[in-house]
């Protein structure tokens, strides 16, 4: 059987459309619940609804409860901004007084000092009385804090505050800030950490401020730094800044200067300057006064030219001290830089000796040490020297074998107790030298160096230059200076110092190199000192006469192409004769005040006086054996003297205020901030309400234990009520 359209026999499908729809269309059966049935499973949904959030809020109750629990035991604290700051909240604080000079500046009728204790004042006035308090100021510093800087109670506090005084020497504020630190950090090893503040009382002036930034001091963290500034922003005011005497060693009725450098602050200044000579002799005066207008920001120098006084003492080779004040005749703001001093010495040219056996051999020696004006130089031949006592080599400060080619074993003994009894001894070595001579058992006491070969630069060559000069050394150190920081005519390469011929030396054990040849990248000695006892032996390596060594070479170029010959005779004779320097007799407050000795014999115990010494402080005792003299208590600027138990002078010096305290200029208001925080410094010209500023500058944090615990019997009562409310029984109905 077939189909002529079989496919349409898919449509047989379409029988099941009745079926299926037959199955959608069916009705069903409807439930009817009655309306009883209705009313209770809809009571019964709400209840349990209302079960379910009854357990819900208990359980959140009860989870809250022991939370705050939780919470309460650990203490949390907030930081609240503008919180109030209790005054009876207790707080560590230190207050650091800067005491430098400087803080002495009047203004509106009061020190700068005085108005630091009227802020500390107030502000202590209005903070809880069991606050820890320390006191610090930059007149002495510490190194590590201690417990006992906290001051007891606020009485001792007080006390302190009122006897802190400007000082001299005071430091700066580097130290004593990095101290507080450290003394408030110890702070937080306590069982109640207190918040912490550094409060700082200051002119801000760069000599107190100076270093902070090197330094690296910066606030720790948990620690309020406040700057409070006493000082004026456009201060007037004209100081000495130093004064000085030329030459400081001047002949009986020879002519010396003494320069006054001053400086005006804030304006131009017109002031009388009186200058005077004190420690004179019977009815001598010496003095003068002198006007001038300083201009604004500017360094100018007054010069007062006099006639030396007469010396104290009979003998023509004993020195004499005198002492130079000069002082302004105007009063103003600021009288601690109005004064400056010096120390000067007036006694007979000192002489040197040149022992050599051609009198015209040290000729242009002696013509370079007198051209100089310290020395006179006197000539004297071997054989005459091997005669002179030793009470004749005593009016000598020192001796010069110029080119002696053999010294004999007499001489070297002669010149042995001169040297260790505080003399000097220079050996120039000639051409013609003795190598055995000069190595001889008593020549090998007194000679710095072992002289081993004569050498010779060939023709047409330049020999070795001289330099390699030890700059930490009394007697060279100069010339480094005048190299780094003049032009000095043998420091052109043209003009260095070289020479062509030179004695090679091995320097002996105990011996000093201060200067040396440099060859091709090596270094020779070329100046070689030594110490035995009291006295100096220094030995050159090149002949100094002047003369020719062959053809028209001379030994070294010294005398012929700049002044290096000149001033190293100066600079060696004022070695080896111990020549007073200005660092002997002018001194820095705060700085050592080391001064050398005269060789004996003195008595002790020694007499000190000056300013601000107390009587303990008068009586000085050196060492046995001792060359120089530490005197610590000599602090204050003034005039100094130095007696022996007979009250024969030992020492005459002057001390000053260090030239930067002596100025008023301030350091910007940014680089304070800088380091100390922005909004750190209390403005100047303000009373300063601290309180205000802590609050500014310090968030306290609120301790919430006691809202917790405040909160968690009413957390408690709720879930009590709670819970008695959800599950009380209804009474049974009747």
């Amino acid at each position: 059987m077939g189909f002529v359209h079989g496919y349409l026999l898919a449509g047989l499908v379409l029988a099941g459309l009745p079926v299926v729809f037959h199955l959608l269309m069916r009705q069903k059966p409807r439930r009817v619940k009655f309306p009883a049935i209705r009313f209770l499973m809809e009571k019964m949904h709400s209840n349990q609804r209302r079960l379910r959030l009854q357990h819900l809020l208990l359980l959140m109750l009860r989870m809250l409860v022991i939370a705050l629990v939780c919470l309460a035991l650990a203490r949390p604290q907030i930081t609240a901004s503008n919180f109030f700051f209790d005054p009876e909240q207790r707080i560590g604080a230190v207050l650091l007084f800067d005491t430098t000079p400087t803080m002495d500046y009047r203004g509106g009728g009061k020190t700068r000092l005085e108005e630091a204790r009227e802020q500390a004042s107030r502000f202590l006035d209005e903070i809880s009385p069991a606050s820890k308090i320390a006191v610090l100021d930059l007149s002495s510093q510490r190194e590590e804090g201690k417990a006992r800087e906290w001051l007891p109670d606020r009485r001792v506090v007080n006390q302190k505050i009122g006897e802190l005084k400007t000082h001299p020497a005071a430091g700066g504020l580097p130290g004593q800030t990095a101290f507080a630190y450290r003394l408030l950090d110890s702070l937080k090893q306590t069982e109640e950490p207190l918040p912490r503040f550094l409060f700082i009382f200051s002119d801000r002036t760069l000599a107190a401020w100076e270093g902070m930034g090197i330094a690296g001091v910066k606030p720790p963290p948990g620690i309020t730094t406040l700057y409070i500034d006493v000082g004026q922003d456009n201060p007037s005011e004209v100081a000495i800044e130093k004064l000085s005497v030329d030459p400081l060693v001047v002949e009986p009725g020879g002519m010396f200067s003494a320069r006054v450098g001053l400086r005006a602050t804030g304006k131009d200044h017109k002031t009388l300057v009186e200058c005077k000579v004190e420690n004179l002799a019977g009815e001598q005066k010496i003095q003068d006064k002198k006007s001038l207008v300083c201009p604004k920001d500017q360094s100018t120098e007054l010069s007062f030219d006099f006639h030396a006084p007469k010396p104290v003492f009979e003998d023509p080779l004993k020195p004499s001290f005198f002492q130079v004040t000069a002082k302004l005749s105007s009063a103003d703001a600021w009288s601690g830089n109005d004064r400056s001093y010096a120390t000067f010495q007036v006694r007979r040219k000192a002489r040197t000796l040149a022992l050599c056996e051609n009198l015209q051999t040290p000729r242009i020696w002696r013509a370079a040490v007198e051209a100089v004006g310290r020395y006179a130089c006197d000539i004297r031949t071997v054989a005459e020297g091997e005669k002179l006592t030793a009470q004749d080599l005593s009016t000598y400060r020192s001796v010069v074998l110029f080119q002696v080619a053999a010294p004999s074993q007499a001489l070297w003994q002669k010149l042995e107790p001169y040297v260790k009894s505080g003399g000097g001894l220079a050996l120039v070595p000639g051409p013609g030298l003795s190598p055995v001579a000069y190595a001889t058992p008593e020549a090998q006491i007194l000679s710095p160096v072992a002289f081993l070969s004569l050498e010779k630069t060939p023709a047409g060559v330049i020999g070795p230059h001289l330099g390699g000069f030890d700059n930490a050394h009394t007697l060279t150190a100069p010339f480094k200076d005048w190299i780094a920081s003049t032009d000095p005519d043998f420091n052109r390469p043209e003009l260095r110092p070289f020479a062509n011929g030179r004695w090679k030396v091995q320097p002996g054990p105990e011996s000093l190199t201060v200067a040396r040849y440099m060859i091709e990248g090596k270094e020779e000695p070329a100046l070689v000192e030594k110490t035995v006892g009291l006295g100096h032996i220094l030995a050159f390596t090149t002949p100094l006469d002047g003369s020719i060594m062959e053809g028209n070479r001379f030994w070294n170029n010294f005398w012929q192409d700049s002044s290096f010959g000149l001033i190293l005779a100066d600079r060696a004779c004022q070695y080896l004769g111990r020549e007073e320097t200005e660092a002997q007799w002018q001194f820095i407050s705060g700085q050592p005040t080391m001064v050398e000795l005269p060789l004996p014999p003195w008595r002790t115990p020694f007499e000190l006086s000056g300013p601000g010494l107390t009587a303990t402080e008068t009586v000085v005792s050196p060492k046995a054996g001792a060359t120089t003299l530490f005197l610590p208590q000599a602090v204050e600027p003034g005039h100094y003297q130095l007696l022996d138990a007979v009250q024969r002078p030992i020492a005459y010096f002057s001390i000053n205020l260090n030239p930067k305290e002596t100025r008023l200029d301030r350091v910007a208001l940014e680089e304070v901030e800088n380091i100390l925080g922005k909004g750190s410094v209390v403005p100047l010209g303000k009373k300063a309400d601290l309180n205000a500023k802590i609050k500014e500058n310090y968030q306290p944090p609120l301790e919430l234990l006691p809202w917790l615990l405040l909160l968690l019997p009413l957390v408690l009562a709720l879930e009590s009520f709670a819970a008695n409310k959800f599950y009380r029984k209804e009474p049974a109905p009747a």
